[in-house]
């Protein structure tokens, strides 16, 4: 029996629907016809999809999306998700966070007119808006859940959350480069914000990167912390990038229908007719955009020329640091073993800092080795935060461990400024109580960062600087090089950068050359000519 055209209408209408239930980005594009949606919207939208199964289902679940500015990210994430959530569960509660209140309150405005929709509500007939709470600054669901707006820094005492969402907590680079608003979000973030978090709840953090310190560059910190020291309770995030123009080639795993597969990188191009990439989706080349029909590769390429490297690597590339690095390229950092402790010159310049909070500095001492050749190898690195006395003990315990060289002597350098005048008596005290003497050469200050490393730039570049590949401050010390001088910790370089230049003011040591091995020519010469001072 055929069915009548407003029978297949219906039918289409309630298969449409029920895709909408299913999946994010057919939600918007139904509810937003003029979304502009790309493959990496697509990718967004499922990997919500499953952030938003894991809060239902209690598992915490914590997800980082960066992607450049104006790309659609806060209309899909902030917008779009917390409406298809709060249908897949009216019961959930969610607190949305921006740098101000502003912008959620209009995050929240956009929402409760969608929950108001009529299309919304034959999508999701379940969730409908509690008529006594629908204010922009707040609003209730008759299951009983809501949404909460809030600005960074605000008071959200007595909200619950069983979805936290921070979109976009840095304003601009002014706010990026201000140590007193990074420490402030943290402590937002830290103290405030992730307390009203429900049993099983989830972090959905949204933004474009500004700096390696902002709320991303430190949760990503303390994850790489947390692996590094074996802590299993600090949070591990979902980490997401889409730089603006790709550097690989650029790939999805697709082979498993239940799981959104990550986005793979490669140096080459991978022939996926091969066996071993079966169910790999080609995603984009070097060079190409990530979303070409809002701003292909040549306007993205106007940004940069406009921004500069470093602004670009970080707000479109979402990499606060270029792949080569803007003073230290990578291929400038060389690994070799430490050479044998024989005919070397060992040294340790410290660049201080004094304090134990947070967002203080660090102490570092960078010890070298200066060999023959006149070649720099790094032993070690001392980092640390710590009041005089302690810096003074890391100085003495330096010391003792690579003074043991007495045949050229150990030497330590430190800049000479108010830490170090009030170091010196204790360092002095210190050193009397442990017997333990050795030459301190105080350096001229030298205010500006750049030109104090010249002098370690120029070895680095002329391949006469080793560091230890295997060592525990390997990697920060890598990551601090390729940073500088915009990375918001340079300590160790500071450090390294001293012992360049105490190694100016030495002279590579001398290796005694053994006396050469006499001849038979040597021999005959000294029995056949009278005077010679030679034996035989």
């Amino acid at each position: 029996m055929a069915i009548t055209e407003k029978q297949a209408a219906a039918q289409r209408m309630l298969a449409q629907r029920q895709l909408c239930r299913r999946r994010l980005i057919h939600f918007t594009k139904a509810m937003y016809p003029k979304y502009d949606a790309g493959w990496a919207h697509q990718d967004i939208a499922r990997r919500l999809e499953k952030f938003s199964e894991d809060v239902r289902a209690g598992r915490s679940p914590r997800l980082m999306i960066m992607c450049p500015p104006r790309m659609g990210k806060s209309e899909l994430a902030s917008i779009r998700f917390p409406a298809w959530h709060l249908g897949q569960a009216p019961d959930h509660e969610i607190i949305a966070a921006g740098y101000s209140v502003d912008l959620p309150i209009g995050f929240s405005r956009k929402i409760k007119d969608i929950l108001n929709d009529p299309e919304y509500k034959g999508i999701f007939p379940g969730t409908q808006l509690h008529n006594d709470v629908q204010a922009a600054t707040g609003w209730r669901t008759t299951a009983g859940g809501g949404y909460t707006p809030a600005g960074r820094g605000g008071a959200i005492t007595g909200k619950g959350a069983h979805i936290l969402i921070i979109d976009d907590p840095i304003k601009n680079q002014e706010e990026a480069d201000s140590g007193i608003v990074r420490d402030s979000l943290w402590d937002w973030y830290a103290t405030t914000a992730y307390t009203r978090l429900a049993p099983g709840g989830g972090v959905l953090v949204i933004q474009t990167c500004w700096s390696d310190d902002d709320l991303a560059g430190r949760l990503q910190r303390k994850m790489e912390e947390a692996k590094r020291e074996g802590d299993p309770y600090t949070d591990q995030f979902e980490i997401v990038k889409y730089p603006g123009l790709a550097m690989e080639w650029e790939y999805r795993d697709d082979s498993n229908p239940e799981v959104w597969g990550p986005i793979i990188r490669s140096t080459t191009e991978l022939d996926l007719s091969k066996p071993e990439y079966a169910g790999y989706t080609f995603l984009r080349a070097p060079g190409e955009a990530v979303h070409p029909e809002r701003f292909d590769a040549p306007a993205l390429l106007r940004f940069k020329k406009q921004l500069g490297e470093r602004f670009f690597s970080a707000l479109y590339q979402q990499s606060p640091v270029p792949d080569d690095g803007l003073y230290f390229r990578r291929e400038m950092i060389q690994y070799a073993p430490s050479p044998e402790m024989k005919n070397v010159r060992v040294f340790t310049a410290w660049d201080f800092a004094i304090g134990t909070k947070q967002h203080n500095d660090y102490t570092v001492g960078a010890t070298m080795a200066l060999t023959a050749d006149d070649e720099l190898h790094v032993l070690d690195i001392y980092r640390l935060k710590g009041d005089a006395l302690e810096i003074c003990d890391a100085i003495i315990a330096a010391a003792r461990k690579w003074g043991k060289e007495k045949e050229f002597g150990y030497t330590v350098g430190c800049e000479n400024g108010q830490i170090w005048l009030t170091l010196k008596p204790f360092l002095e005290r210190r050193m009397r109580e442990e017997r333990l003497f050795f030459p301190i050469e105080v350096m001229k200050p030298l205010t500006d960062k750049m030109v104090r490393a010249r002098p370690l730039q120029g070895r680095m570049q002329q391949g006469r600087v080793w560091f230890k590949k295997d060592a525990s401050w390997a990697p920060e010390m890598e990551t601090e090089l390729l940073r500088f001088p915009s990375g918001v910790h340079d300590d160790i370089v500071d450090a390294l950068a001293w012992s360049a230049h105490l190694a100016l003011s030495m002279e590579p040591p001398r290796v005694p050359q053994k006396p050469r091995e006499k001849s038979w020519k040597d021999k005959l010469f000294s029995l056949t000519h009278e005077g010679s001072f030679m034996s035989a």
